[in-house]
């Protein structure tokens, strides 16, 4: 037998053997274990779903607030990158385990507020939320990559942005017919109800960590720097991965933030239509995300992200160029298949390249850069749309995305693949 055959034999018996101990090896047996790996994956689920509830119901929300549809979309934009930061500092003195389920509470709590406030303190609930859906993100994918196999990670990561993608499309709709039916404050009753489904699974299944927490009580050695030392740590030795990541987020963000406006501009008038027609995108992430291994198989670490942005420059350019419903539908269709391939592949990378004592704030880094385009997206628009008009803005930014696509194909040609070894374990 040829040296090459005899590899493939290993290789496959690896592969087999990996699939024959399931997803990790700190998981409970039987169907708990699928429970538990849905519980720990929910993070970004939460996220979304604190993002889109809102969604169909920008339009009547901003009438009623101070600062309008900018500051409604900064807000919980600011907060997510504050609660990346914040997600890695708290990993490092508890067990992520224990951080999810305690954000998960707050998610609850904090969000049930938009039935009862106003102005500022409406506003600043928002920041809030960005917060905690950022900590049970973070804290999320950090359980992932501790307790599922390395050979696994790219499925899974598919599956829970499929998810969150599914999740974020139902709880939008819910919240644009409960805002149709009784008003946009009732719908934030939702919140509540996510944060109960979601923290009694994680508090029976989720497994405990397997590792050590770094700091164990709140008297830091060598003062309160120390914190923001290792993140620098962290950025300094991942920050071209995080600058590529920021540039391609300031493309994914458009779709996201200015939609509603737009929609409403070409004849969306209702928070149901609007939902509707934004649902169809998130079915696109999901069969995107759910794609996701099938699509590093073929193409290769490399290749993906000039493939993301290629989609993202055609579908922005459509969206921008056009007054028709359908055709904005269609656009919405080439943005959320490019959506669904970014943020699993993200994941699967940060994951994969920090070491694992580093990775929870290596994560909350991640989730804090992919929401800093997210923040400044919302002003850097208003200009832009005050000289050329929504349209042509964000066809502006396609164009944007369209260089993108040159230095994208340039990478691809001039690194190689990143190979994920057989029967490594997630930690």
């Amino acid at each position: 037998m040829s040296q090459g055959k005899v590899e493939a034999s290993i290789e496959a018996a690896g592969r087999r053997q990996i699939a024959a101990k399931g997803l990790g090896p700190a998981l409970p047996p039987g169907w708990r274990s699928v429970i538990a790996v849905i519980a720990m994956g929910s993070g970004p689920a939460m996220t979304g779903m604190m993002l889109t509830i809102v969604l169909p119901m920008l339009p009547q929300m901003a009438l009623e607030v101070m600062g309008g549809r900018n500051i409604l979309i900064a807000l919980p934009t600011a907060g997510i990158v504050v609660g990346g930061i914040l997600a890695g500092i708290l990993m490092d003195r508890m067990p992520p385990r224990t951080l999810i389920l305690q954000m998960m509470l707050a998610f609850g709590i904090v969000g049930v507020g938009g039935m009862f406030l106003e102005g500022i303190p409406l506003l600043f609930s928002r920041f809030l939320m960005g917060v905690i859906s950022t900590c049970i993100s973070a804290s999320s994918t950090t359980l992932l990559g501790e307790h599922i196999y390395v050979e696994k990670r790219p499925r899974v990561f598919g599956i829970q942005m499929a998810g969150g993608s599914a999740a974020g499309y139902v709880a939008m709709n819910a919240a644009g017919m409960i805002d149709d039916a009784f008003g946009w404050r009732e719908a934030f009753i939702l919140y509540p109800l996510i944060a109960a489904l979601t923290f009694i699974p994680a508090m029976l299944w989720i497994p405990r960590t397997t590792r050590t927490v770094r700091i164990k009580s709140s008297r830091i050695t060598g003062g309160m720097l120390v914190p923001f030392q290792a993140t620098v740590q962290v950025f300094l030795s991942m920050w071209p991965l995080y600058l590529a990541l920021l540039l391609m987020h300031a493309t994914a963000y458009t779709n996201n933030s200015q939609t509603p406006f737009v929609l409403t501009e070409d004849g969306a008038g209702s928070a149901a239509e609007r939902a509707r027609l934004i649902g169809y995108g998130h079915i696109m992430i999901m069969l995107a995300a759910l794609s996701y291994p099938v699509t590093r198989r073929i193409l290769g670490s490399r290749w993906i992200p000039a493939f993301f942005l290629t989609l993202m420059t055609s579908g922005l350019l459509l969206l921008g160029l056009t007054h028709n419903l359908t055709l904005a539908v269609f656009a919405l269709l080439l943005l959320g298949f490019g959506n669904g391939t970014l943020f699993p592949h993200q994941s699967s990378l940060v994951v994969g390249r920090a070491p694992p004592e580093m990775r929870g704030r290596a994560v909350g880094l991640m989730v804090s850069n992919q929401f800093l385009a997210d923040t400044i997206n919302p002003f850097i628009f208003p200009p832009m749309i005050a000289v050329m008009g929504l349209h042509y803005a964000i066809a502006t930014i396609g164009l944007f995305a369209g260089g993108g696509v040159i230095a994208a194909l340039i990478y691809g040609n001039r690194t190689a693949n990143v190979e994920t070894p057989v029967g490594a374990l997630g930690h």
